[in-house]
């Protein structure tokens, strides 16, 4: 027996419009380490195949200031010209300790012995710092990058030896301001916090530390940061993104502008202990359209190539593709999500899960700018129990619907009266005209 439940009105459920198209936020990582592969440009066109928007990479200061004041671009002048071949916007994160500024450091980090520098904490070193960042800035100020300064500096690994929230707010502060003086039109972001908030660990310090600091907040274009979830479903972000709100930004400054979220690290890792590659496939638009929900209009899939082939180690499997070259569903997934609804803008949430549970049935209506084409995306939280027919008053199909891997979706009804859908836990992209 099948339920069957109507929607309220299109007048009583929530609107939004939005200049921004969902394909200008669709980001991917391509690692730095590709760039010393001599197939980097074929890897890298993978991401303009995959229909992604933006490429974030490391813009790493030790391989290009070897030697004090000398900097060499070689490197990232050939990577930063074949982006503009593809039509790729750059996202460089200001990124890595150098061993000529860093105080050197012999510690425990991670869990292991490290040797290393320190990032610049002293007046000098982030003197440095700033130089380097800011002759970046003017480099490739034609590709209209956004420049992410540091990468989760709230980790030992990336702020060795250990996290300083405070070190790093003065360093960001200095390069912020220092790039805005020289390319006042540079969009900035910060701090690439590696975990938000969240119901279990709510007390985060870096952030803390940003929101104290009301010229660094007022500098910054958009706060990032990391939303993994680990194995957990995409829809838990948006009790995190509650306690982001209600614990931190509920605080921000009366006398600095609001600056919206931007998430630049979301990723599951399909290694053995992790989940299924369907999985990753089934999960991979729902969670960014749940962020597009949140008012996150970018999300960067972490990451576009499997950085390694240990089938037991987590980082190595985050892929869209794998170390072997051939392509996982989830490369699938995004192709279908970039080109169903990526010349489009989300428009109205006619409904949605319930975000304290993560659980239930969300149904969103995304529009182009000019043509105003209009598709309804359509999705549930739930495996299993008695399959739901949901009814949208005021639409009617306009074309076949297609399911998340771009194939027909023939599971969905097609009615000629009142507009039934039947949601499922792989999203729906179903093309539909307002109803006479």
């Amino acid at each position: 027996m099948v339920a069957c439940a109507f929607l309220a009105p299109l007048s009583a459920v929530h609107a939004r419009s939005s200049a921004q198209t969902v394909g200008s936020g669709l980001s991917v990582q391509f690692s730095d380490k590709y760039l010393h592969l001599p197939d980097w440009r074929e890897r890298l066109e993978l991401a303009s195949t995959l229909g992604a928007a933006i490429v974030r990479i490391d813009l790493n200061w030790p391989w290009i200031e070897k030697q004090p004041g000398h900097y060499d671009w070689s490197l990232y002048d050939a990577y930063a010209a074949e982006l503009e071949k593809l039509r790729l916007r750059p996202l460089f994160i200001l990124n890595r300790p150098n061993p000529l500024y860093g105080v050197p450091y012999d510690a425990v980090v991670d869990g292991a012995r490290h040797r290393g520098a320190e990032p610049p904490s002293t007046p000098s070193q982030i003197a440095a710092f700033t130089r380097w960042a800011t002759a970046a800035a003017e480099r490739y100020r034609h590709l209209n990058p956004i420049w992410e300064i540091w990468n989760e500096p709230d980790e030992d690994g990336f702020w060795p030896p250990k996290p300083n929230p405070e070190g790093y707010v003065t360093l960001a502060r200095a390069t912020c301001l220092a790039i805005r003086q020289r390319v006042p039109n540079a969009f900035v972001v910060g701090p690439a916090a590696a975990q938000m908030p969240t119901v279990w660990r709510p007390r985060k310090p870096l952030i803390q530390a940003l929101l104290n600091d009301k010229e660094l907040l007022t500098c910054l274009d958009a706060i990032s940061l990391h939303t993994h979830r680990f194995g957990q479903s995409p829809e838990t972000v948006s009790r995190d993104y509650a306690v982001l709100r209600n614990d931190y930004l509920a605080a921000w400054p009366a006398s600095v502008p609001r600056k919206p979220i931007v998430d630049t690290e979301w990723g599951d890792s399909v290694y053995r202990s992790g989940i299924s590659e369907d999985t990753q496939a089934l999960w991979l638009p729902r969670m960014v359209l749940t962020n597009l929900m949140e008012q996150v209009g970018l999300t960067n899939w972490y990451c576009l190539i499997d950085t390694g082939n240990n089938d037991n180690e987590m980082e190595d499997r985050f892929g869209l593709v794998r170390s072997d070259g051939t392509l996982r569903p989830s490369f699938q997934a995004y192709q279908t999500l970039s080109r169903e609804i990526g010349s489009m803008s989300l428009r109205e949430t006619i409904a949605r899960f319930e975000p304290a549970t993560a659980r239930g049935i969300t149904i969103l209506r995304f529009c182009g700018e000019i043509s105003q084409q209009c598709k309804l995306v359509v999705w549930t939280t739930e495996t299993s129990g008695t399959p739901q027919k949901v009814a949208v008053p005021g639409w009617r199909r306009s074309g076949p619907a297609i399911d998340y891997l771009g194939r027909q979706d023939v599971s969905q009804p097609n009615t000629n009266g009142v507009l039934e859908l039947q949601p499922k836990t792989s999203v729906s992209y179903i093309p539909v005209t307002a109803a006479r």
